[in-house]
């Protein structure tokens, strides 16, 4: 499997159309890389991701909230995010994570996908 950088460029371009419209505001700028060996992964960097909301409570001391907010809001949406790397790539996304740092802003999602056998058959 290989992932192209017009495939990465339409991942940074869906990743902030997506983020725009669940959380009211895109993030600044969006990075994405790959790895080269199986599992493939594609890691997706959002720049200055918090809404003002989040900031407010982040400069009040309540980053634990930032990040009880994101981890529901990924919940939430991960069938979306999901479908939309599939449909660029052209393959099944095999694990998916995201976090926010509640600070800075990063938000890091990181698609995998493998070939490998997962061992569940008999």
């Amino acid at each position: 499997m290989r992932i192209t950088r017009a495939q990465r460029n339409a991942v940074a371009e869906k990743i902030t159309s997506l983020e725009r419209s669940f959380y009211g505001r895109g993030p600044r700028s969006v990075k994405v890389s790959v790895s080269d060996d199986d599992p493939i992964s594609l890691v997706v960097l959002s720049v200055d991701s918090l809404t003002v909301a989040d900031a407010v409570l982040s400069e009040r001391g309540l980053k634990d909230a930032v990040i009880r907010h994101h981890e529901a809001l990924h919940e939430a949406t991960k069938a979306e995010f999901q479908e939309a790397i599939e449909e660029i790539v052209g393959s099944p996304v095999s694990a998916y994570l995201a976090q926010v740092h509640p600070t800075t802003g990063l938000a890091v999602r990181v698609f995998v996908f493998s070939d490998q056998d997962d061992g569940d058959e008999a």
